[in-house]
This record gives C-alpha cells, sequence and structure tokens, in this order.
C-alpha cells in the first residue's frame, strides 16, 4: 500500500497531491499560489471534482492504493462476518473476519475506513467549491445533489459499521484530522439524512448517454428507504420505498440472470450501482469479482479467495432459479472435461462476454429494484401490525421472478399469504437473504435483525460471536495510534 493509503496525516497529503494533480491545466500560475479558488473557476472543473468522487468509489483509477470503497474489501467484509461467506485461503485478515476473531489491526477494515473517508473529503471538496462557480445552474445543482448523495451513503456505510464517527463536512486543509473525535451516531445519522434529502431534490429521475450510472432523485429515496428502515422507522421507510415504486421508472428484469449481464448495465432493475468497465486495456477499471470468488480449480484469474457458506447454498430450493445463477459446483470446459468443486459464487461471471474470466465488468449493485420491493414489504407489515394486499404484492413479485428460467416457469416459490405479522417478516428476511446474496448486505442485515449471533453460529459451527463487541468493527488502531483522541468500540 502507498503511503498515501495510510492514516489521516497521509490522508491531508493525497488532498494536496490531487489538488496538485488538478491543476496541472494551470502551468503558468506559480504552484505556489494554487488554492482551491484557483482551479475551481469552470463547469468543467466542477465536474471534475464530482467525477473523482465518483472514482473512488470504485476501481480508484486516481487513488494511490488498491482500489475504491466498493472495489473489494467493503463487499468481502459483509460477508465473510456473517452467514453467508468463509475464507477460501490462509490470509489472516480475512480468516479473522471469518471466524469472528478481528480485532482493530484488521488491514480489510482499515482500507474500507481509509476510503470511505477519502471519498468524502473529496465530496467535501466539491461541496464547498461547487457554490461559487459561474456556471448553469441547473447543472450546478444536479452535481451537488450527486456530492451530497455520496457523502450521505458514505457517511451511512460508516455509522453502520463503527457506531460513532468523525463527521467531517469541509476539506482536510489543515492538521485539524489528527485531534478529530467521533461524533455520536445519532448526529451522524441526521447528517446522512440531510445529506440525502438534499440529493433527493437536486438529482434528476434519469440520465442518457455517458451520464448513465449517476445518482438519481430515485437512488436518494431509495437510500433513504434503507436509512430508515436500519433505524426501525417504519413509516419513513415505507414512504421512501413507495416513493421509488411510484416512479415508474425501475423494474425487475424478467430472469434473474440478466441482472448480471455486463450488456445491461444500468438496466431499470438497477436503481444505483458502481459502474466499472470491462476493458482489458484499463488499468483498474475492472471488478474483483472473479479474481475473488471464483474457484482456483478453473485455472483462470480465479482464486478462491472467498466463498460461500454451506448455509446460505442450502437456503435455496433446487428449483429456484437463483441458486444456479448464484452458485455453481461444476464447470463444463470446451473439450467436455467436467470440473468439479464445492459451491462457488458465479453470479457476477458473464460467461459470454469474458470467457477467459481475465477482467471482470460485472458491476456493484448497491441498490436494485428487487432491495426496494423487499423494504417496502417489509416496513408495510410493521406499520400495519400484519402484512397488508399490497406488501404481499411486493414479496409476491420477487419470489414470482425467480420461478423462471429463460422464460419457463417452475413448479416452486409459490405465493405467499395468510401469513401473521411475525411469519411475514420472516418470510421476507428469508427472500432477503436468497435475492442478495454477496452484494454486500449480510452483515448489516443480521445486525439490524438482531440475528448475528444466532445465524452466524447456526451457519458456522464452532464460531462463538461476541455481540457484545461484534455488531460494530473496531476503530482502525493505526487511526488511534496517529489520533489519540479517537476513543475504541466496546471489546477492542
Amino acid at each position: 500500500m502507498s503511503i498515501l493509503g495510510r492514516g489521516p496525516f497521509y490522508l491531508f497529503l493525497a488532498v494536496v497531491f490531487i489538488s496538485l494533480r488538478c491543476e496541472k491545466a494551470l502551468e503558468e500560475t506559480p504552484k505556489s499560489l494554487l488554492t482551491n479558488k484557483v482551479f475551481y473557476t469552470t463547469a468543467s472543473d466542477a465536474l471534475l471534482a464530482v467525477n473523482a468522487a465518483y472514482d473512488h468509489l470504485g476501481s480508484g483509477t486516481s487513488n494511490s492504493d488498491f482500489g475504491g470503497v466498493y472495489f473489494n474489501n467493503f463487499w468481502v467484509i459483509q460477508a465473510l462476518a456473517s452467514d453467508e461467506g468463509e475464507a477460501g485461503r490462509s490470509d489472516p485478515n480475512t480468516v479473522q473476519l471469518d471466524e469472528f476473531r478481528h480485532d482493530a489491526s484488521n488491514l480489510m477494515v482499515q482500507d474500507v475506513w481509509e476510503d470511505t473517508y477519502k471519498t468524502i473529503n473529496l465530496a467535501n471538496i466539491a461541496i464547498k467549491n461547487i457554490p461559487d462557480i459561474d456556471m448553469d445552474e441547473g447543472l450546478k445543482n444536479r452535481l451537488m445533489g450527486e456530492v451530497f448523495f455520496i457523502r450521505g451513503m458514505m457517511y451511512f456505510d460508516l455509522v453502520r459499521m463503527f457506531g460513532d464517527v468523525p463527521l467531517r463536512l469541509l476539506p482536510t486543509e489543515d492538521l485539524s484530522i489528527l485531534t478529530a473525535e467521533r461524533t455520536g451516531a445519532e448526529e451522524v445519522y441526521a447528517q446522512v439524512i440531510t445529506d440525502l434529502q438534499a440529493a433527493e431534490t437536486r438529482l434528476p429521475v434519469s440520465y442518457t448517454g455517458a451520464d448513465l450510472g449517476r445518482a438519481t432523485t430515485g437512488a436518494a429515496s431509495g437510500y433513504l428507504a434503507k436509512v430508515f428502515l436500519t433505524r426501525k422507522e417504519w413509516p419513513a421507510a415505507m414512504q421512501h420505498a413507495e416513493k421509488v415504486m411510484a416512479s415508474g421508472n425501475y423494474q425487475l428484469l424478467d430472469d434473474y440472470a440478466d441482472i448480471f449481464k455486463i450488456a445491461n448495465s444500468n438496466s431499470r432493475e438497477v436503481v444505483f450501482s458502481i459502474n466499472f468497465t470491462f476493458n482489458n486495456n484499463a488499468i483498474w477499471e475492472t471488478s474483483q469479482f472473479n479474481v475473488r470468488t471464483l474457484p482456483l480449480a478453473l485455472n483462470r484469474n480465479s482464486n478462491s479467495w472467498e466463498v460461500p457458506t454451506a448455509d446460505v447454498y442450502a437456503a435455496f430450493d433446487p428449483m429456484d432459479r437463483r441458486r444456479e445463477v448464484t452458485f455453481a459446483t461444476s464447470f463444463t470446459e470446451s473439450d467436455g472435461t467436467v470440473i468439479n468443486f464445492t459451491p462457488h459464487i458465479f453470479k457476477y461471471w458473464d460467461q459470454k462476454a469474458e470467457p477467459s474470466a481475465s477482467s471482470s465488468g460485472s458491476d456493484f449493485f448497491n441498490l436494485r429494484y428487487a432491495d426496494i420491493l423487499l423494504m417496502y414489504a417489509e416496513a408495510a407489515n410493521e406499520v400495519a401490525n400484519g402484512p397488508t394486499a399490497e406488501a404481499y404484492e411486493a414479496l409476491n413479485r420477487v419470489r414470482r421472478r425467480a420461478r423462471f428460467a429463460e422464460g419457463v416457469e417452475r413448479q416452486v416459490l409459490p405465493e405467499l399469504s395468510d401469513l401473521n405479522m411475525q411469519a411475514f417478516r420472516e418470510a421476507v428476511w428469508l427472500e432477503r437473504r436468497r435475492e442478495l446474496v454477496w452484494e454486500g448486505h449480510r452483515w448489516f442485515e443480521l445486525v439490524r435483525q438482531n440475528r448475528l449471533k444466532s445465524r452466524v453460529e447456526a451457519a458456522k459451527p464452532g464460531v462463538t460471536v461476541d455481540e457484545s463487541k461484534y455488531v460494530l468493527f473496531g476503530i482502525p488502531q493505526r487511526e488511534r495510534d496517529i489520533n489519540p483522541n479517537l476513543s475504541q468500540n466496546p471489546g477492542y
């Protein structure tokens, strides 16, 4: 890892470095006089500032370390520290998470902390400087909405993972970050909601052409639904999920397999995703799904770094379309050779588009329409103290789609009815598990459902989960070594 990825002080250096890189077009200006105000003068400057924040969500081509926030470790952690995933190799960081022995020195958790705060700082730079630019007000408003969305999303991840965290709303321009204290989770949540509401009112309903994949008002509403669901504020969660549903901008694709085809990036099922580029000439433009999740036995760019638990594989009816799309236990080569292996995650490998699996243009799906439907169903059940007709329909739509494979309906997953409040809640939770495997949700789900200990210990015999500790991750010790004002979470 480059020194620019190490701790708050290096975060400050990284900001200076990025600012200087952005100034290359101003060669006539003495470097000693370079400031944010010198650079942020045109609409192009504003767009570059916003794009820098997006870049750090994904591959992080301008990031000096190994990828951006959602490139690898974020979704891997959510799988390993749950009933969904296990370490497929002996790396101590992955094994500790898998076995719930991780401490504040875990490098994967530290990486998420660092990359998230880098992205927040880039959003803060844009939020501070774009308002003063003389440019089209409509575009300015949209760009501000995009960075409010990104900042809100980043703090939502942080507060769920770590609880109290430093709340930074201005760019890092001095060394005050070295003494920053943690802000209470309630205040952080309030800022998350404020940012996402600001985004919701500024963002467009959709984009075309090269702008596809940018945050929309539907993405902001969907994230607000997830924030309120996490906080068990059921009416607000229901309202925001319903807003996305009523927009008419999203729909379930006919076949679950179609979601993960590269040609369907930014489909109408996707509310927000991190776009990766399938381009073998690119540097860090592709995602890491193939290299991390495909079996080593394939002898491709595949290493079995993380594998699904037998428990999550067993959660599916064999006829459920999602099982055969999500997992594989064998592969037939072009010469007829059959390779067998334990279940591995296959949902992100588009074998037609990238048969060698040498790269992956598969996107990371932060929020899909199926997730919206299931959030609505769960919230509506809680609001009405039992499932309504609309809640049943939302849940059954997701189940109904899982019955179809290439247009043929299977006799599986019948329509649900006549459930009491608790049975319906558990039905939604089970459907969320099946629908969203390995999409970066599971640890969050189990914590908010108060089922982390029971589910992990059932899925991983011999593992003991201390819920007084592991419902949060530890504040990275390297951050605390630099900044003694950062307190630590219980148990770490």
